[in-house]
């Protein structure tokens, strides 16, 4: 059970820091008119704090089924 609670946690401050680097990188548009933007983090961002969220609502159903389960 912590395994699946630190592993949200991981993936969830991943996904956290991502998007704070995200907004710290910003993007720009040089003189020829190209679009630089850091689109590998936003991924990353988006893909963590999803994936995150999913495991961390698993790991709270199993925990309020196994609190909440007739014994």
């Amino acid at each position: 059970m912590k395994f699946l609670f630190f592993c949200a946690l991981l993936l969830v401050s991943t996904g956290v820091f991502s998007l704070i680097a995200v907004v710290i990188i910003g993007s720009s548009v040089d003189a020829a008119g190209v679009l630089h933007e850091p689109v590998a983090l936003m991924d990353l961002c988006v893909t963590s704090l999803v994936s995150g969220l999913a495991l961390g609502s698993v790991w709270a159903f199993l925990v309020f089924y196994r609190r909440v389960r007739p014994s």
